[in-house]
């Protein structure tokens, strides 16, 4: 989480405003030090468990003053990154209320353990651009709070703002309309100047704790080697987050008070690890994963002959 701030301090944002549950981790207390210093709000949080714990905390978000008065915000993930392709997150927003920030899966690059070290040097082999795989497509929302009605986890939500691409391009009012729409597939990705670099898989070993988690939306369904399969790709170098790096670094030194409470966070981790690779299960899906070392992206014509294959479902479960 250290390393996330103190990117995205670099990247230009200036403050967090962070949600947490259940923690068991030391999370809170890191969380606790660093709202004291006024780095990050954190909101800690008592789900119903009977409702999307993402969804709940998006909400407690939505209401925050610091949110409803932010120029500009973000709604994302640790495991997600901002690559700022030479500009500024003001410069990239302009005149427009909204610009949808494509995911850029990001595989493992290799890496079986877990080294408690940066993501962007670690892993540094991705999907390629333009993908035949709509789950790369999937996008984050960078956006000024004051033109929409609340937060939503991929978009705000309101019908009449202005979305501009993150090439510049002024985006259609249908898009606008389509609040549905989450997924950018089909428009074209030349001369992006942001994206979302996605480390959704990271090392297997830190893949194993996020199996046991669960999913942010549905904490009970266990990330199995399927999620691994689509999000897994080491088939291009791609190093365009480097010239943030020396930034990052510079915002990440700034928080060095914290890391005492960052260590005790990485040893509770560290022993919950060592209990999971004891089990039988876990260390079939280690040996699976090791297996899988990398997706094949998929040709244009797999992917239509999956949908093909969807479409009758759906059909099925509408009239069902």
């Amino acid at each position: 989480m250290l390393d996330w701030i103190a990117h995205h301090l670099a990247a230009g944002f200036d403050h967090f405003l962070i949600a947490s549950h259940d923690c068991t981790d030391g999370t809170d207390t890191l969380l606790n030090a660093l709202s004291a210093a006024g780095i990050v709000t954190h909101i800690p949080f008592s789900p119903d468990k009977s409702a999307s714990v993402q969804w709940q905390a998006m909400k407690l978000l939505s209401r925050h003053k610091h949110y409803k008065t932010a120029d500009i915000a973000l709604f994302f993930d640790v495991d997600e990154y901002l690559v700022l392709d030479g500009l500024q997150i003001s410069d990239l927003v302009g005149d427009a209320d909204a610009v949808p920030l494509r995911w850029h899966l990001f595989g493992h690059s290799g890496h079986s353990t877990w080294d408690d070290s940066p993501v962007t040097k670690r892993f540094t082999h991705a999907a390629p651009d333009g993908i035949s795989l709509p789950l790369a497509h999937f996008f984050k929302t960078l956006h000024r709070p004051s033109a929409f009605r609340e937060l939503g986890i991929h978009r705000p939500k309101g019908k009449d703002a202005t979305w501009v691409s993150a090439s510049g391009q002024h985006l259609p009012p249908a898009f606008a309309a389509q609040q549905s729409r989450i997924n950018l597939f089909g428009v074209p990705h030349h001369d992006e100047r942001a994206w979302l670099n996605h480390y959704s898989v990271r090392s297997i070993e830190e893949f194993i704790l996020k199996s046991a988690r669960g999913l942010p939306n549905h904490t009970e369904k266990r990330v199995k080697t399927g999620y691994w399969a689509e999000r897994n790709f080491n088939t291009v170098q791609d190093l365009r987050i480097q010239p943030m790096t020396s930034a990052a670094q510079s915002a990440r030194q700034s928080l060095d008070a914290f890391n005492t409470l960052h260590e005790a966070c990485v040893t509770h981790h560290r022993a919950a690890l060592t209990a999971l690779k004891a089990k039988k299960p876990v260390v079939d899906l280690i040996w699976q994963l090791e297996l899988l070392a990398g997706s094949t992206p998929p040709t244009r014509s797999q992917l239509n002959a999956h949908i093909g294959r969807l479409k009758p479902l759906a059909s099925e479960d509408q009239n069902g």
